[in-house]
């Protein structure tokens, strides 16, 4: 396969493209960032769109902001809160097979003084959604990530809060697409095409009413352009530095590390919310080639804390580690055999990347 030559990633990774160098768009980005970008002029439209809702929310909560205990949407909201005198509401979608450090550090964060609201959208529809997108898809985070959009878009209607802040925009940081590379909000569309791959959540109405899937599916059209909202990634208006994020989360809001490294990767802080993560990251490993510890190199490359060679060492010890402590977990939330999960598996491992070596795939490449 073809590397990234500056980080770890390969040309498999859906949407990447790379230069005449052979550098990805996420190291481009991250150079362009440091050269290009107009930072003074970005936070100047974060302090316009600040005093807008501040004036029109003045006796109410002037934003919402999706929060999950960790490190990057903590830091977001102390920044609203603390650097832009905002007064944010808070809002939790409970994610499924939830890992104790990440319940702790939603609570710790909580108490340094925030308003939340948790939304625990009905959990066995949940299961029927997130059991089908990881068959059809292999997405077993799937009935989450679509909630993770369509309820803040409900919640910011339902409770008259024009004003989203989301964290990163991802595809532009991690090398996606770079259409809303230049644009501070978006809107219903792109929400559906960029953020759920395309797939209306609508198309469960064949399974479920309108009214169990309430917090799956989006505000009617009418009700969006009645509020007219604002919904904004922080990546714009600030440069986008998780580590920076932790040590701030960290000091000030009570984040946790897990005892131990993460599954398939060299850190302990990062993505502790759900045990759901780690079998996202091994399908994306066997989908494409590269897992858990491929992205967070790259973070750190592109940073200036790792070497590539390094880099290199670490995908090769920790990339693609089967998540077998959580096996039994899985098994029960989807209601399948070992047999049945195991056929999931084998139906998305690319069969030109990898061979199957006493009963575990096995990869075929090697990263360099």
């Amino acid at each position: 396969m073809k590397y990234c030559t500056r980080c770890m990633m390969p040309e498999t990774r859906p949407r990447i493209v790379y230069n005449d160098q052979g550098v990805c768009n996420a190291c481009l980005w991250a150079e362009e960032k440091k050269t290009e970008v107009d930072w003074k002029a970005r936070w100047c439209e974060l302090e316009e769109l600040c005093d807008k809702y501040r004036s029109r929310n003045t006796y109410k909560f002037d934003c919402i902001l999706p929060v999950s205990g960790g490190k990057d949407s903590s830091y977001v909201a102390y920044m609203m809160k603390e650097k832009m005198g905002m007064h944010p509401l808070c809002v939790t979608l409970k994610p499924p097979l939830e890992i104790d450090v990440g319940v702790r550090n939603l609570q710790n964060f909580i108490n340094c003084g925030y308003d939340h609201i948790h939304i625990t959208p009905n959990p066995q529809v949940a299961r029927k959604i997130a059991k089908e997108a990881f068959i059809s898809q292999g997405q077993p985070l799937h009935a989450w990530i679509i909630s993770v959009q369509t309820a803040i878009f409900r919640s910011a209607v339902l409770l008259d809060i024009p004003f989203v802040m989301f964290g990163e925009e991802g595809e532009t940081e991690y090398g996606g697409t770079t259409k809303l590379k230049e644009e501070a909000c978006y809107g219903l569309e792109d929400s559906i095409n960029i953020y759920l791959s395309g797939l209306d959540p609508r198309k469960y109405t064949s399974w479920f009413s309108e009214k169990e899937l309430y917090w799956w599916l989006y505000p009617s059209m009418d009700e969006f352009r009645r509020l007219n909202p604002s919904i904004a990634h922080w990546s714009y208006f600030e440069n986008w530095e998780s580590y920076k994020h932790y040590l701030l989360a960290k000091e000030k809001l009570g984040l946790e590390e897990t005892p131990q490294r993460c599954i398939g990767t060299y850190n302990n802080f990062a993505q502790t919310d759900t045990t759901l993560y780690d079998l996202h990251c091994y399908l994306m490993y066997l989908k494409f080639g590269f897992g858990r510890c491929s992205q967070d190199v790259g973070i750190d490359i592109r940073r200036g804390a790792m070497m590539r060679r390094q880099a290199l060492t670490l995908v090769k010890k920790y990339d693609g580690e089967y998540p077998q402590s959580y096996i039994k977990d899985y098994l029960t939330y989807f209601d399948m055999t070992m047999k049945e999960f195991d056929a999931v598996l084998d139906h998305y491992a690319d069969k030109n990347l990898f061979k199957k070596i006493n009963g575990k795939w096995a990869p075929t490449f090697t990263p360099h």
